[in-house]
């Protein structure tokens, strides 16, 4: 492939075959807009089975089973999700590298993890005590993120470079209006039993099931992919960012973002009670108002930055921008005297979260190493760069609370400032990065 035919550089496109025009010749398989469809569709159909849970209704099972301790006890089950989440996604991405399954490589762990996760919601519905509920939470964050890892894996291994822009954006959101859709879906089925989670679940095995369906594979031989070591398993968390800089600072502009980010939706609860003075009991639907803005936000800019980035045939300054983008944002919700000054800040933050998203997997298509044989193990990787902040936020947000505040009080004017930095900083990070437009 030419340098006119892909004007933005990947590491498979330097050699004579990209990673994306061998898997079209090896399995005759073009990737038009059908493919296109059934594949974000396939992908919103694994986040709609799990921010469905995430955002309603394993509140409401634990509320329903531990009424007097539910905050803790979401608290608990919510963090020993994420920590199952965070080592699930790049290891299970790492064994689909490996597999040689006459199934395909990706086939069987989007399936699998699927149905996996479905198995696990139907006893969150049906658990009667927390540690039930902790234990099959923690099972459906297993097997949906390993169909995540082998879904997002097929971005840079089958799309072409110039319309990677437009496949990101659409990833990107999925996990915003798969948070809506399942909480539309919740209004049919009723806030008790086990419905309000099979529901989505069952619409995320349909569309994942029509997208592995039209999937063509051709099983890899171990001479391929390699012998599979036990050490592979603790190497899928792990990519020498010397070794590839460009992937490192995508990885380090986009942790440092997501930080930023993690400050503002963990503690907005109580910047609005605590800094504004709200009353509590308009605090939800504030909190709904706020959030559905923000969705709104991501959905709209990831599409429009996805689509300009093709054209243009560019991708850092998106990033960059949007980087600068939630910085201002940050600045916005600092300085806010009411509600309608905190709701601008997040409409802001929301347009630059979704033109970071809309572009972020694409830029680091572009630099991912090994994409021909270890696409899934990258952006598992990779995925480790949003995860990691929802455990490092809480550990800097009392520090920064402290800054310049009065004795028994907390300072969220620093706390905002402070993730304004994070995404300069990360904006950075983005700029240095060297052999991508």
């Amino acid at each position: 492939m030419t340098q006119t035919q892909h004007p933005v550089p990947t590491a498979a496109d330097s050699t004579a075959e990209s990673t994306a025009e061998r898997m079209m010749r090896l399995t005759g398989q073009h990737v038009g807009a059908g493919f296109i469809t059934r594949y974000v569709l396939g992908q919103l159909g694994v986040w709609i089975a799990l921010m469905t849970p995430a955002a309603v209704t394993l509140s409401l099972r634990v509320g329903d089973v531990d009424p007097a301790n539910k905050a803790a006890s979401l608290s608990l089950i919510a963090g020993l999700g994420a920590a199952c989440a965070l080592f699930a996604n790049p290891i299970f991405g790492r064994l689909s590298d490996k597999s040689t399954s006459r199934f395909g490589q990706r086939r069987p762990f989007i399936l699998g993890g699927v149905l996996v996760g479905i198995i696990a919601t139907f006893f969150l519905g049906a658990a009667t005590t927390i540690p039930m509920i902790a234990v099959a939470w923690c099972i459906a964050q297993v097997g949906f993120n390993t169909a995540l890892a082998a879904t997002v894996a097929v971005l840079p291994e089958r799309v072409p470079a110039h319309k990677r822009g437009r496949v990101s954006a659409w990833l990107g959101s999925g996990s915003q209006v798969g948070a809506v859709a399942g909480t539309f879906l919740v209004q049919g089925t009723g806030t008790q039993g086990v419905w309000m989670f099979l529901a989505p679940a069952a619409l995320a095995l349909v569309l994942v099931v029509v997208f592995v369906a039209g999937l063509k594979e051709v099983p890899r031989t171990r001479a391929e992919v390699g012998r599979f070591r036990l050490a592979d398993i603790f190497t899928a968390l792990w990519i020498n960012p010397f070794r590839f800089p460009a992937f490192g600072l995508a990885w380090v502009g986009r942790f440092l973002v997501w930080t930023a980010l993690a400050l503002l939706t963990t503690y907005k609860t109580y910047f609005l009670s605590d800094h504004l003075g709200l009353p509590k009991e308009a605090l939800p639907n504030l909190l709904f108002i706020s959030m559905l803005a923000l969705a709104a936000s991501v959905f709209v800019s990831s599409l429009l930055a996805g689509w300009l980035s093709d054209i243009v045939k560019r991708r850092k300054v998106f990033v960059i921008a949007a980087s600068l983008g939630y910085a201002a944002a940050m600045i916005v919700v600092a300085t806010a005297t009411g509600f309608d000054g905190f709701l601008l800040g997040v409409v802001i933050g929301g347009l630059s979260q979704g033109a970071y998203m809309g572009v972020d997997y694409a830029l680091v298509s572009d630099v991912l190493p090994d994409s021909d044989t270890e696409a899934a193990k990258g952006m598992g990787v990779f995925n480790l760069s949003s995860t990691v902040p929802q455990t490092v936020a809480p550990v800097l947000a009392p520090v920064l609370l402290l800054i310049g505040a009065t004795p028994g009080s907390q300072n969220y004017v620093a706390l905002y400032v402070g993730a304004a930095v994070f995404a300069l900083l990360g904006a950075a990070a983005i700029a240095v990065i060297r052999g991508v437009r």
